[in-house]
C-alpha cells in the first residue's frame, strides 16, 4: 500500500479536561481536532470560509474510526491526506495519535469537503487552483 502524501500535521495538546469518565479523550474531541486541523490547512491556503466571497468549502460528512484510547497527559498529532478527489469535492483522511508515538494511529478519520455555493445552497466544481493544488497531493 503507498503512503499518501501529508497536506498538513499539526500538534495538539490534550488537556486534562479533554477526557471522559473512562478516563481517555472524549470521542467528540477527535472531531474537534481534525476539524481545527481541517480549517487551519484551508485558511492557509486561502480556501477558508469567507460568506462574503460567495462560495467555498463546506463539510457534507465526516466519519471516525476509534483504534486505541488517547490518555492525558499526551500532545496529539494529526496529520491531513487527500483520500479522493471528485468533481465538487473531495475527501481527506485524517489520522490521529500520540505526538511521542507516532507509528501506534489510535484513530483514523475521514471528511469530505464539498464546494459550495453559499447563496444557493449548491454544489459546485472546485475552483482550478484547488483542484490543481489536490492533484498534486495525489497519490
Amino acid at each position: 500500500m503507498t503512503t499518501p502524501t501529508l497536506l498538513a500535521t499539526e500538534v495538539f495538546p490534550m488537556r486534562w479536561g479533554d477526557m471522559d469518565a473512562l478516563g481517555h479523550l472524549n470521542n467528540t474531541l477527535y472531531f474537534r481536532f481534525c476539524e481545527e486541523a481541517r480549517v487551519r490547512w484551508l485558511d492557509q491556503r486561502g480556501w477558508g470560509v469567507r460568506l462574503d466571497a460567495g462560495d467555498g468549502p463546506i463539510l457534507a460528512a465526516t466519519s471516525c474510526q476509534f483504534k486505541v484510547p488517547l490518555v492525558y497527559p499526551c500532545n496529539i498529532r494529526l496529520e491531513i491526506y487527500l483520500k479522493k478527489l471528485g468533481n465538487s469535492s473531495f475527501t481527506l483522511g485524517h489520522r490521529i495519535m500520540r505526538d511521542d508515538a507516532p507509528d501506534q494511529i489510535a484513530a483514523e478519520a475521514e471528511a469530505v469537503i464539498v464546494w459550495c455555493d453559499y447563496a444557493a445552497g449548491t454544489a459546485k466544481p472546485l475552483p482550478e487552483a484547488l483542484r490543481q493544488q489536490l492533484e498534486g497531493a495525489a497519490v
